[in-house]
């Protein structure tokens, strides 16, 4: 009896030694498997805002303009269904990228590419980075270029900086741009222009007079309480109004919104956050200014890079192959990058429903007469920086949220945008004529 009593109480210390290393087994599996779960999550995470970041600087960084030859005649390319420069972006997609090489400097050799018949052209408004275009760091310099040049060839293309007059060869692997190029060959708008130097970049000269359609939008307008949300959060934000018409927003003393009053017309928000400014390349400076862009929420499908000058960054919205200025000097968002700020300022208006077309156009002179009557009103050739064909808005009485997009010369000057008019009948008023402008 006495030995039945030990034997029971092994089994039962065995048992319960069993109980113990078994807990410790399955913690131990519970803990390492919760640790390998939250790193695939983790990993997961970063993944997708990876791959919406991509997206997003895909969306906004596409080219805005194309251009080809026909019997020797240079052509700004467009085609409604069948548009050159999303294609362009579509079919690049699966595309890797070889060796970058430069091939030449010389200014001579570059005007010698832009009328080259054999290839297709495609344009950036403005200088970008190789690496934002290929979204990996192919090369360490951050060479800027504005213009695609399209080859016969599938195995490689070429990138141009006007600014420089460099021209550089990509290696390709995986592309095929024989769409791209059938659209180009077949593309239904077509219009004579030719490239003229303006200080330091090629600009599209319209050779003739042509007719411009009036396009009208259904408009939407956010309230201040949703850019407020977004850009400063919910908890103590404090609002001062000011005698001028504005409504300053803030967070805390370094990270503020301005909201114009509805007195103000033409008025932008303008949100400020103050930091320690650092030395950042092109390629970081534009992608920066990308998470700021959708911060903002505004609609991003028609919007597009449109400009950097002086450490500012620029998008508008593009309608038919051309920019809306929502303001008469602005379009829909620009950011900067000051000395100990950043700054965005922004126009709240969405672009919401195109209506029908009525058949309504606008006549415009050729881009060498505008010029012309711009010299002669007293504004300096040499500090015309930029001339295009944009939409200024114009609002129509008929409803409260139509406006009708009407398109106008826009010429940078001085680094400044304002319509042709503006500047014919302003002239340099405003700005520093001693301080010209070298450079976008």
């Amino acid at each position: 009896m006495k030995l039945k009593f030990k034997l029971g109480d092994i089994l039962l210390l065995i048992g319960t030694l069993a109980a113990v290393i078994l807990s410790i087994i399955l913690w131990i599996f519970i803990m390492t498997n919760n640790q390998y779960f939250s790193h695939i999550n983790q990993t997961s995470n970063v993944t997708e805002q990876s791959h919406s970041r991509n997206r997003i600087i895909s969306n906004l960084f596409v080219p805005t303009s194309s251009y080809g030859f026909q019997n020797g005649q240079l052509y700004n390319l467009y085609d409604a269904k069948k548009n050159l420069p999303l294609e362009f972006s579509n079919e690049l997609k699966d595309v890797k990228y070889g060796n970058i090489e430069k091939i030449s400097s010389s200014q001579h050799k570059y005007e010698q590419m832009l009328n080259n018949s054999a290839y297709v052209q495609l344009t950036f408004p403005n200088e970008v980075s190789v690496n934002l275009l290929t979204k990996k760091d192919v090369t360490k310099n951050d060479q800027k270029f504005r213009r695609i040049f399209i080859s016969p060839s599938n195995f490689y293309f070429y990138l141009g900086s006007d600014k420089s007059t460099t021209i550089y060869r990509v290696g390709l692997i995986k592309a095929d741009f024989s769409r791209l190029r059938s659209y180009a060959r077949n593309a239904h708008g077509r219009q004579p222009v030719k490239f003229v130097r303006l200080n330091d970049s090629y600009e599209v000269f319209y050779t003739q007079t042509e007719h411009w359609r009036v396009y009208s939008y259904l408009t939407n307008s956010q309230p201040d309480s949703y850019f407020v949300t977004r850009l400063l959060g919910t908890a103590n934000v404090t609002a001062r109004s000011s005698k001028k018409g504005w409504t300053t927003y803030s967070l805390n003393y370094y990270t503020k919104l301005r909201a114009p009053n509805t007195e103000l017309k033409e008025a932008d928000f303008l949100y400020s956050r103050y930091e320690k400014s650092k030395v950042m390349s092109t390629n970081e400076r534009l992608l920066d200014s990308v998470e700021y862009v959708h911060k903002l929420g505004l609609s991003e499908q028609d919007l597009r890079y449109f400009d950097y000058s002086n450490g500012s960054i620029s998008y508008a919205n593009y309608i038919e192959g051309l920019p809306v200025f929502l303001s008469s000097k602005n379009p829909q968002i620009t950011t900067r990058f000051a000395q100990d700020a950043i700054e965005v300022a922004f126009n709240n208006t969405d672009l919401q429903i195109p209506i029908p077309f009525d058949g309504q156009t606008r006549t415009l002179p050729p881009s060498e007469t505008v010029v012309h009557n711009l010299v002669n009103a007293g504004l300096k050739k040499t500090a015309i920086q930029r001339v295009i064909v944009a939409y200024r808005v114009e609002k129509d009485h008929s409803h409260d949220n139509l406006i009708n997009l009407i398109p106008v010369y826009y010429v940078k000057a001085y680094n400044q945008w304002r319509s042709a008019a503006e500047w014919e009948k302003y002239g340099s008023s405003g700005v520093n004529q001693n301080q010209l402008v070298k450079g976008n």
